[in-house]
């Protein structure tokens, strides 16, 4: 007996239309979640795109405002115009991480922090070099609290700090890290110094530094010779030292406090007006 038989073709598409709707059942949602998605994403960058460009050229954001703080010695017209800025100028695109470095390049500046105020003011707050002497090196220059020369001194600076004296600019260039050292050490005795009890009455004048080490002058021309290290220490002698010289109405011309074989002796040289020959020394 013959028997009909099945269109194949037809079976296999039947099957396929089934499969393919029954995909489409069960992934619809997926593909649509992810076709809003990427529709939304789409908006989303085309809105901030054209906002973006509104708030970079709106009026709204115009700046109008600049406020400087801590500029004790950086004029304030000096900063405004290193930074480029310029009412008007739009406040959102303004780089204020570029215009703190630009502000950071001024000599008296050591950082400067920018905050824009949305929607029309901004603020620097600028903290300076503090300079605590000043160097003799052919030129005179400001030397800050960590020993290193930061500005050529002017007549605006407007400073009365104590001499460095004894460094030139050839030892800079060729030892320059055992030059730098010794300044160092030069500006950690006049701070000591300056800060003491024993420095009331003695203002000091000048900071000589020789390969003997550290001699403060004072601004009536006392020499104290301090040598190397042990600052404190020998502070606290010389106060004692000039304790005594003021009960026995004596003045000195030179206090050593450098002896490397008796750290703890200190030899005095009395000034002319006192009887010729005339030494003190104490232990």
């Amino acid at each position: 007996m013959l028997r009909a038989k099945k269109n194949r073709r037809k079976v296999d598409v039947a099957k396929k239309t089934g499969e393919l709707k029954a995909a489409v059942k069960t992934h619809a949602p997926a593909v649509l979640k992810v076709v809003g998605l990427f529709a939304g994403a789409a908006v989303l960058v085309f809105g901030s795109i054209h906002g973006w460009r509104w708030a970079t050229t709106s009026p709204t954001f115009a700046l109008a405002d600049v406020v400087v703080r801590g500029n004790a010695h950086a004029p304030e017209a000096e900063l405004i115009r290193l930074g480029q800025l310029e009412l008007g100028q739009n406040l959102v695109s303004l780089d204020t991480y570029a215009l703190e470095a630009t502000l950071a390049t001024h000599p008296w500046v050591k950082r400067a922090n920018v905050r824009r105020h949305f929607p029309r003011r901004l603020t620097v707050d600028v903290v300076e070099q503090e300079a605590v002497a000043v160097l003799a090196m052919g030129d005179l220059y400001l030397v800050n609290a960590e020993g290193v020369p930061f500005k050529r001194l002017s007549p605006q600076d407007g400073v009365d700090l104590p001499l460095v004296t004894g460094l030139d600019r050839d030892a800079l260039v060729e030892r320059r890290e055992a030059t730098l050292t010794a300044l160092r050490q030069a500006v950690e005795a006049a701070r000591a110094y300056s800060s003491a009890k024993v420095s009331k009455g003695f203002g000091l004048s000048e900071v000589a530094v020789s390969d003997d080490g550290v001699t403060l002058v004072t601004v009536d021309g006392q020499r104290v010779q301090l040598g190397e290290g042990a600052v404190g220490e020998k502070l606290e002698r010389l106060s004692k030292v000039r304790a005594q010289l003021e009960q026995r109405q004596l003045q000195a011309s030179v206090v050593r406090l450098d002896n490397r074989r008796r750290a703890g002796w200190v030899t005095v040289e009395l000034l002319a007006a006192a009887p010729r020959g005339a030494k003190a020394q104490a232990k």
